[in-house]
């Protein structure tokens, strides 16, 4: 059975789709067998971020209804890149059908904040076992995401170590609908480390 790790956040602008492509993307590029899975109807990023360039974008990106047993049977992981702010009955649902969940996590106070009410809601629903939370969108420069770890960290969540960093790569990526490791820019290898690095973390 593959491992299904769902990325959800109930914020909007911290990169949910753009972390769910792009992690899809790295453990495909590990030589693991991975799919996406668009569960936002309403807006659909992932599907139309595969679809800019002919061929896609090595990977197969599915909607909910293509999901088959025997379509996704002998793959290592299916992404799911949830409806944007769920309602908490949908959150509850998710954490049943997952794995494990991602949260991606800006890290100025009001984003922390809403991450922290996430996070109880969570634990309260016996799903905190398996949530982690990913800093994303963390200025490359300076230690604001090292401090917004540790006090997550403190205040006894789980955080990924990897901290993805922000750079033009990935808006880049999104508009050519590649990978970031494939736009022309300084800062793409960099920006690609870190989702390698973060693959690992999860899988």
């Amino acid at each position: 059975m593959p491992k299904v790790i769902a990325v959800t956040s109930e914020k909007g602008g911290v990169g949910k789709s753009t972390l769910a492509v792009h992690l899809t993307g790295a453990l495909s590029a590990r030589g693991l067998l991975a799919a996406l899975i668009d569960e936002d109807g309403r807006v659909g990023s992932s599907l139309r971020w595969s679809r800019r360039q002919e061929g896609g974008l090595g990977f197969e990106v599915l909607e909910p209804d293509d999901v088959k047993p025997k379509r996704v049977a002998g793959h290592d992981a299916l992404i799911l890149d949830t409806e944007g702010r769920p309602r908490r009955k949908e959150l509850r649902q998710l954490a049943e059908r997952a794995d494990l969940l991602l949260l991606p996590s800006g890290v100025s106070a009001l984003e922390l904040e809403a991450t922290r009410e996430l996070l109880e809601f969570l634990d309260e629903a016996g799903a905190a076992r398996h949530t982690r939370v990913v800093l994303t969108r963390v200025p490359p420069t300076g230690l604001a995401g090292e401090h917004a770890r540790e006090d997550l960290r403190e205040g006894g969540w789980t955080v990924c170590n990897t901290l993805v960093r922000h750079y033009a790569a990935y808006q880049k990526a999104a508009e050519a609908g590649v990978l970031c490791r494939d736009v022309r820019d300084p800062r793409a290898e960099n920006a690609w480390h870190d989702i390698l690095q973060l693959s690992r973390e999860v899988l």
